[in-house]
C-alpha cells in the first residue's frame, strides 16, 4: 500500500511539473505569436504611411511645379506691363520736350520777324531776346523732364506685382512635414525648388 501511495504520489508530482511546463510553455508561445502580429501590423501600417506620404510628397511637387509655372508666367507678364508703363511714361517725355522746343522755336521766330519789321534785327535788342527766349524753354524742358521723373517715380512706388498665392502648398507641406521621416523629407524636397522672387 505504501508503494502504491509513494508511485501514486510520484506520478501525481511529475504529472502536475509536467503540465505546467506544457502551460508555460503553450502561454510562451502565444505571447511570442501575438507579438511577431503585433510587430508585423506596425510594420505594415508604417510601410502604409511612408507609402502615402510619398504618394503625398510626389503630389505636392507636382503642385509646387505647376505653381512655379504659375510664378514664372505672372513675373513676365508684370514686369512687361512694367515697363511698357515706363515706355509711355519715356514716350510723353520725348514728346512733351519736342512740343516745347518747337514752341519756343516758334516763339523766337515771331519774335525775331517784329524785330525785323521793326528795323531792329541787326541790334542788340535781339540777342538779348533770343537769350530770354531760350531760358523760357531750357526752364520748361526741366519743368517737364522733373514732371515725368516724377510720374515715373510714382510708376515704381505704386508697382503691386500680383502672383500666384502659394499659402495652400505651405499648408500641405506643414501637414506633411508634421509626420516625420519620408513624408518631411518629401515636403522638404518639394519646398526647396518652390519660387519665391
Amino acid at each position: 500500500m505504501a508503494q502504491l501511495g509513494s508511485g501514486y504520489g510520484t506520478s501525481t508530482q511529475q504529472g502536475l511539473y509536467g503540465a505546467t511546463e506544457g502551460a508555460y510553455d503553450s502561454g510562451a508561445a502565444m505571447q511570442q505569436r501575438l507579438a511577431q502580429e503585433q510587430w508585423d501590423w506596425q510594420k505594415k501600417i508604417y510601410g502604409q504611411q511612408q507609402g502615402l506620404a510619398g504618394q503625398m510628397g510626389e503630389g505636392l511637387s507636382g503642385m509646387v511645379s505647376q505653381y512655379n509655372q504659375a510664378y514664372g508666367e505672372a513675373k513676365t507678364a508684370n514686369e512687361q506691363r512694367y515697363q511698357q508703363m515706363l515706355g509711355i511714361a519715356d514716350q510723353t517725355t520725348g514728346q512733351r520736350q519736342a512740343d516745347i522746343t518747337s514752341a519756343y522755336g516758334q516763339k523766337s521766330s515771331g519774335i525775331m520777324q517784329r524785330l525785323a519789321k521793326l528795323g531792329m534785327a541787326n541790334t542788340t535788342v535781339a540777342p538779348t531776346m533770343q537769350m530770354g527766349v531760350d531760358r523760357e524753354r531750357e526752364a520748361a524742358l526741366d519743368r517737364s523732364a522733373d514732371q515725368m521723373q516724377q510720374t515715373k517715380l510714382g510708376i515704381m512706388e505704386r508697382r503691386t506685382d500680383e502672383y500666384p498665392k502659394s499659402d495652400i502648398i505651405m499648408q500641405l507641406a506643414q501637414a506633411l512635414g508634421q509626420g516625420g521621416g519620408a513624408g518631411g523629407m518629401s515636403a522638404l524636397s518639394a519646398l526647396t525648388g518652390m519660387r519665391t522672387g
